[in-house]
Protein backbone atom coordinates (compact mmCIF):
# COMPACT_ATOMS: atom_id res chain seq x y z
CA UNK A 1 0.00 0.00 0.00
CA UNK A 2 1.22 3.58 -0.80
CA UNK A 3 0.84 5.90 1.61
CA UNK A 4 1.90 8.96 -0.78
CA UNK A 5 -0.57 11.82 -0.39
CA UNK A 6 -2.29 10.53 2.82
CA UNK A 7 -2.46 12.63 5.90
CA UNK A 8 -1.61 10.57 8.89
CA UNK A 9 -2.10 10.84 12.96
CA UNK A 10 0.92 9.35 15.15
CA UNK A 11 1.05 8.27 18.47
CA UNK A 12 4.64 8.75 20.82
CA UNK A 13 5.28 5.27 19.56
CA UNK A 14 5.40 6.56 15.83
CA UNK A 15 2.55 4.26 14.88
CA UNK A 16 0.68 5.70 12.43
CA UNK A 17 -3.24 6.23 11.44
CA UNK A 18 -3.08 7.36 7.41
CA UNK A 19 -6.41 9.12 6.14
CA UNK A 20 -7.53 10.94 3.70
CA UNK A 21 -9.48 14.38 4.05
CA UNK A 22 -11.81 16.21 1.72
CA UNK A 23 -13.40 19.74 3.15
CA UNK A 24 -17.09 20.73 2.34
CA UNK A 25 -17.12 22.12 -1.73
CA UNK A 26 -19.99 24.01 -0.53
CA UNK A 27 -19.88 26.44 2.15
CA UNK A 28 -22.09 26.75 4.56
CA UNK A 29 -23.20 27.69 8.27
CA UNK A 30 -23.87 23.98 8.65
CA UNK A 31 -21.25 22.00 7.81
CA UNK A 32 -21.27 18.34 9.24
CA UNK A 33 -18.24 15.79 9.96
CA UNK A 34 -18.79 12.13 7.71
CA UNK A 35 -16.18 9.06 9.06
CA UNK A 36 -16.10 6.40 6.57
CA UNK A 37 -14.62 3.31 7.51
CA UNK A 38 -14.13 1.23 4.60
CA UNK A 39 -11.50 -1.42 4.61
CA UNK A 40 -7.96 -0.28 3.87
CA UNK A 41 -7.82 -1.25 -0.12
CA UNK A 42 -11.53 0.61 -0.69
CA UNK A 43 -10.47 3.54 1.68
CA UNK A 44 -6.78 4.34 -0.18
CA UNK A 45 -8.75 4.10 -3.51
CA UNK A 46 -11.61 6.42 -2.50
CA UNK A 47 -11.84 10.15 -3.63
CA UNK A 48 -15.48 11.31 -2.39
CA UNK A 49 -16.32 14.57 -1.81
CA UNK A 50 -20.03 15.60 -1.18
CA UNK A 51 -22.26 19.21 -1.53
CA UNK A 52 -21.45 20.70 2.60
CA UNK A 53 -19.72 17.35 4.02
CA UNK A 54 -16.58 17.68 5.79
CA UNK A 55 -15.40 13.91 4.49
CA UNK A 56 -13.28 12.41 6.41
CA UNK A 57 -11.74 8.44 5.65
CA UNK A 58 -9.49 6.42 7.69
CA UNK A 59 -7.11 3.90 6.54
CA UNK A 60 -7.09 0.45 9.14
CA UNK A 61 -4.20 -1.34 7.54
CA UNK A 62 -2.65 -3.01 10.59
CA UNK A 63 -2.76 -6.28 10.78
CA UNK A 64 -2.18 -9.48 7.98
CA UNK A 65 -1.78 -8.29 4.62
CA UNK A 66 -3.27 -4.65 5.87
CA UNK A 67 -6.76 -6.23 6.23
CA UNK A 68 -7.49 -4.01 9.39
CA UNK A 69 -7.95 -4.70 13.31
CA UNK A 70 -11.86 -3.66 13.34
CA UNK A 71 -10.79 -0.48 13.95
CA UNK A 72 -9.10 -1.15 17.12
CA UNK A 73 -5.20 -2.12 16.88
CA UNK A 74 -3.37 -5.26 17.52
CA UNK A 75 -3.37 -8.38 20.05
CA UNK A 76 -4.94 -6.32 22.74
CA UNK A 77 -3.24 -2.69 22.15
CA UNK A 78 -5.75 -0.43 21.09
CA UNK A 79 -3.66 1.99 19.61
CA UNK A 80 -5.91 2.23 16.21
CA UNK A 81 -8.88 3.18 18.53
CA UNK A 82 -7.09 5.96 20.06
CA UNK A 83 -5.57 7.39 17.34
CA UNK A 84 -8.90 7.71 15.13
CA UNK A 85 -10.79 9.38 18.38
CA UNK A 86 -7.78 11.84 18.02
CA UNK A 87 -8.07 12.48 14.64
CA UNK A 88 -12.14 12.72 14.92
CA UNK A 89 -11.93 15.34 17.49
CA UNK A 90 -8.88 17.00 15.86
CA UNK A 91 -10.64 17.40 12.48
CA UNK A 92 -14.16 18.63 14.15
CA UNK A 93 -12.35 21.59 16.38
CA UNK A 94 -10.81 22.53 13.21
CA UNK A 95 -13.90 22.76 11.22
CA UNK A 96 -16.07 23.56 14.21
CA UNK A 97 -18.22 20.78 13.51
CA UNK A 98 -18.32 18.45 17.19
CA UNK A 99 -21.79 19.06 17.36
CA UNK A 100 -22.90 16.99 14.07
CA UNK A 101 -20.72 14.44 13.50
CA UNK A 102 -22.03 11.05 11.71
CA UNK A 103 -20.57 7.55 10.31
CA UNK A 104 -20.78 4.70 7.76
CA UNK A 105 -19.54 1.63 7.82
CA UNK A 106 -20.20 -2.07 6.65
CA UNK A 107 -19.02 -5.37 7.81
CA UNK A 108 -15.61 -4.93 10.55
CA UNK A 109 -16.31 -1.14 8.89
CA UNK A 110 -19.69 -1.29 10.64
CA UNK A 111 -18.53 -2.56 13.88
CA UNK A 112 -16.25 0.15 14.10
CA UNK A 113 -18.76 2.82 12.77
CA UNK A 114 -21.06 2.11 16.00
CA UNK A 115 -17.88 1.77 18.34
CA UNK A 116 -16.59 5.14 16.96
CA UNK A 117 -19.88 6.53 17.25
CA UNK A 118 -21.06 5.60 20.47
CA UNK A 119 -17.17 7.04 21.54
CA UNK A 120 -17.49 10.18 20.05
CA UNK A 121 -20.95 11.05 21.04
CA UNK A 122 -22.02 10.95 17.63
CA UNK A 123 -25.38 11.84 16.34
CA UNK A 124 -26.08 8.96 13.75
CA UNK A 125 -24.67 6.07 12.47
CA UNK A 126 -25.25 3.95 9.30
CA UNK A 127 -23.64 0.44 9.34
CA UNK A 128 -24.34 -2.76 6.97
CA UNK A 129 -24.10 -5.99 7.91
CA UNK A 130 -22.71 -4.72 10.85
CA UNK A 131 -20.36 -7.04 13.07
CA UNK A 132 -21.38 -6.83 16.50
CA UNK A 133 -19.25 -9.56 17.94
CA UNK A 134 -15.60 -10.00 17.42
CA UNK A 135 -14.41 -13.71 18.00
CA UNK A 136 -10.13 -12.68 18.45
CA UNK A 137 -8.96 -14.71 21.32
CA UNK A 138 -6.83 -11.27 22.65
CA UNK A 139 -10.58 -9.83 23.34
CA UNK A 140 -11.76 -12.18 26.02
CA UNK A 141 -12.83 -10.44 28.77
CA UNK A 142 -12.68 -7.09 27.22
CA UNK A 143 -15.71 -4.56 26.52
CA UNK A 144 -15.05 -4.79 23.00
CA UNK A 145 -15.43 -8.16 22.37
CA UNK A 146 -19.60 -7.33 22.04
CA UNK A 147 -20.85 -3.35 21.07
CA UNK A 148 -24.06 -4.34 23.13
CA UNK A 149 -21.34 -3.78 26.60
CA UNK A 150 -21.46 -0.15 25.41
CA UNK A 151 -25.48 0.27 25.58
CA UNK A 152 -26.81 1.66 28.66
CA UNK A 153 -30.61 3.39 29.82
CA UNK A 154 -28.74 6.34 30.88
CA UNK A 155 -26.43 7.64 28.57
CA UNK A 156 -27.31 9.63 24.90
CA UNK A 157 -26.59 7.23 22.22
CA UNK A 158 -26.46 7.83 18.59
CA UNK A 159 -29.22 7.22 16.29
CA UNK A 160 -28.67 3.60 14.49
CA UNK A 161 -29.63 3.04 11.01
CA UNK A 162 -28.72 -0.92 10.71
CA UNK A 163 -29.06 -2.84 7.30
CA UNK A 164 -29.08 -6.54 6.39
CA UNK A 165 -29.33 -7.98 2.50
CA UNK A 166 -32.17 -9.83 3.89
CA UNK A 167 -32.62 -11.87 0.45
CA UNK A 168 -29.29 -13.58 0.93
CA UNK A 169 -28.63 -16.46 2.23
CA UNK A 170 -25.31 -14.79 3.91
CA UNK A 171 -27.54 -12.48 5.43
CA UNK A 172 -26.66 -12.02 9.40
CA UNK A 173 -30.38 -10.50 10.47
CA UNK A 174 -31.16 -13.59 12.77
CA UNK A 175 -27.01 -12.94 14.16
CA UNK A 176 -25.60 -9.86 14.79
CA UNK A 177 -27.97 -7.39 13.40
CA UNK A 178 -30.85 -8.72 15.12
CA UNK A 179 -28.89 -9.13 18.33
CA UNK A 180 -27.82 -5.93 18.35
CA UNK A 181 -31.36 -4.38 17.71
CA UNK A 182 -32.58 -6.11 20.50
CA UNK A 183 -30.15 -4.48 22.76
CA UNK A 184 -30.87 -1.11 21.69
CA UNK A 185 -34.63 -1.56 22.42
CA UNK A 186 -34.31 -2.96 26.07
CA UNK A 187 -32.93 0.15 26.79
CA UNK A 188 -35.31 2.85 24.70
CA UNK A 189 -31.99 3.46 21.95
CA UNK A 190 -33.33 4.69 18.71
CA UNK A 191 -32.82 1.76 15.98
CA UNK A 192 -33.94 1.59 12.89
CA UNK A 193 -33.80 -1.73 10.65
CA UNK A 194 -33.12 -2.51 6.46
CA UNK A 195 -32.39 1.32 6.34
CA UNK A 196 -31.48 1.31 2.30
CA UNK A 197 -31.43 -2.03 1.65
CA UNK A 198 -32.72 -2.12 -1.89
CA UNK A 199 -29.97 -0.18 -2.91
CA UNK A 200 -28.54 -1.56 -5.90
CA UNK A 201 -25.90 0.86 -6.75
CA UNK A 202 -22.04 1.37 -6.39
CA UNK A 203 -20.89 2.38 -2.86
CA UNK A 204 -20.35 6.24 -3.46
CA UNK A 205 -23.59 6.12 -4.64
CA UNK A 206 -25.34 4.52 -1.09
CA UNK A 207 -22.85 6.63 1.36
CA UNK A 208 -24.65 9.61 -1.27
CA UNK A 209 -28.77 8.48 -0.52
CA UNK A 210 -27.29 7.98 2.83
CA UNK A 211 -25.69 11.54 3.44
CA UNK A 212 -28.90 13.13 2.18
CA UNK A 213 -31.13 11.49 4.50
CA UNK A 214 -29.22 12.27 7.35
CA UNK A 215 -29.71 16.11 5.88
CA UNK A 216 -33.05 15.19 6.13
CA UNK A 217 -33.15 14.29 9.85
CA UNK A 218 -31.43 17.36 10.88
CA UNK A 219 -33.28 19.54 8.92
CA UNK A 220 -36.66 17.92 11.20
Amino acid sequence: MSNENLHYIEDDKNRKLYYHFTPAAIGSNFIPLIVILDDAYKAEERNFEYKMWNVLTPIDSVGSENEGSAWLGEKGDFYVKDLLQELITQIAEEHECEEHIYLYGSGKGGYGAILHGMLCKANAIYAHLPQIRLEETYLRDRKESDLTNFLNGEDDFPIFYLSDEVDSPKSNLVNDTAYFMEACKKHDIRVHLNFFESLKEDENAKIKNVLDTFERMISQ
